[in-house]
Formats: C-alpha cells, structure tokens, sequence
C-alpha cells in the first residue's frame, strides 16, 4: 500500500501529501473567508467574555483554533485545550482541573473553586489571561452549557478573569435558544461563523496545497475544480477528501492532470 502511494507522489513530482491533515499552521492559506473568522477570534480575545465559534463539521474549525492557540502571546493569554464533551459535569470539572495542572480529585465544588482560585492568580497574579477553548461544544450536555456561565462569572460578574470559546456545529447556536440556556446565551460576547469556501477560495486552497507538495499548481483543470467544489459544499474536509481521490483515480490511468470525470466517476463509486 505504501509503495503504490509512494509511486503516485512521485508520478506528480510530490515531496509530501498534499492533502494531509498534518500541516503547520503557518502554512495554511489565509483565505478571504479563514481571516474574516481569524478577525472574529481577535476580537474576541481582545473583548474577552464568552465567545462562539460555529460551522458545519469540516469547514476548518479546527485549524482556526490551531491558528488562534498558535498566535497568542505566551506573556498575555494562556489557551487551555479541552475536546471531552460527551462526559458528566464532575468529570468535565476534572478535565479542566487536570488541563490547568491541578488535582483532579475531590468532590465538584471543590473542583469548582481550585480552578476559580487558579484562574484569578493568573489574571491578577502573574497578569496572564486564560482561555478555556472547548472543542465539539454542540456535544456538552445542557447541564454543562448551563454550568459555564458560573464558571466565567467572577466578582458578581465584575471582572473577566476567564474567557471560554465554545466551538462546535451549527446545532450549538439552536441550543443557545433554549430558555434554559437563556443566562448563557445572553452572555456571549462574540460568536464567529465560519463559512463554506467560495469556488475561488476552492481553487486557491487546491493550488497552494499542491504548491506546498511540490508539484504543479494547475494539475485540477478547471472543471474539475468546479467538480469539487460542487460536490464538496466549500466544505474543506470535503475538499481533501474529494481532491485525493481524484488524484488516485488520475494516477490510476496515468493522466498527469485531474479531469472533471475523474471526480464525478469517483464520486460515484463511493455512493
């Protein structure tokens, strides 16, 4: 299996795979629509609070967070990392007790107030301002969501010595409407959307991937770009996903460039 992938990086003059998750942040394209949600995330962080970062699954959630965790100064912001959504509050509580480098034993008040006590030493100890940056928050449970509105309220709700960002799907903003979660909902600060690629978002994010391989820039033709992009909604999961079979369906039949049909026949066969 390795050999046939390796022959196909070396039929396209390929130092890397193009479409690989594993990429460095800084060698993601900063498309119209990825700095309009990075400009979202600045401000937040400038505004502190509560803030929402929501798109459909694949749209590129995660490397803006990547991005955002990456360009933070390290003197002035500290970005906590959590993904356990689907868990009990207690548990959810010890995630972050164990994420801050504490003791994730005791019962859940206790919990509750070592990462109070912890949280504002570093805002008004050390001057350090964390962000709790929860990852598949459409997952949490209504009793989380409802938790963490306590959990960011400092001072009676005087100071700011937390911020949370919430990112998860669509679902996490029809939540947000429940009366139930009316107190949280009311105190967001920011919430970002993070849109589909356009078709010239598509073709760029294509061009520079295959640039950053090694190979040709131009190896989708136009209609097969087109093709990808229809088919994948401007979803950039999608893309990759798209974009490597046709590489593989190209390869196959020893064409150096990616026809529309290698992409719509492709298409097919995983229906």
């Amino acid at each position: 299996m390795n050999n046939s992938w390796n022959e196909l990086l070396s039929f396209f003059n390929m130092q890397t795979d193009p479409f690989s998750r594993d990429i460095d942040t800084e060698h993601l394209l900063r498309l119209p629509s990825i700095v309009d949600a990075l400009t979202g995330l600045d401000f937040f962080c400038a505004r502190r609070g509560i803030g929402i970062l929501s798109g459909k699954s694949g749209c590129g959630k995660s490397c803006l967070l990547r991005i955002l965790s990456g360009t933070l100064p390290t003197g002035l912001y500290r970005p906590v990392y959590l993904c356990h959504a689907s868990v009990s509050l207690g548990e959810f509580y010890s995630h972050i007790a164990v994420s801050f480098n504490l003791q994730p034993g005791g019962r859940r008040a206790t919990l509750f107030r070592a990462i109070k006590d912890h949280v504002t030493q570093l805002s008004r100890t050390e001057k350090i301002h964390p962000i709790l940056i929860i990852d598949e928050a459409h997952a949490l449970s209504n009793s989380i969501l409802a938790e963490l509105r306590q959990l960011a309220n400092f001072y009676y709700d005087s100071e700011t010595c937390l911020s949370i960002l919430l990112s998860g799907q669509d679902e996490l903003l029809h939540r947000l409407r429940l009366s139930f979660l009316e107190p949280l909902a009311n105190s967001i600060t920011t919430t970002v959307i993070v849109k589909p690629l356009s078709q010239d978002e598509t073709a760029s994010y294509l061009e520079e991937r295959l640039k950053q391989a090694g190979a040709r820039p131009d190896i989708f033709t136009p209609p097969a770009v087109r093709a990808i992009h229809n088919i994948a909604h401007g979803i950039m999961r999608s893309v990759n996903t798209i974009a490597s079979a046709g590489l593989v369906k190209a390869w196959r039949v020893k064409s150096n460039q990616v026809e529309s049909e290698f992409i719509t026949t492709t298409q097919g066969e995983n229906l």
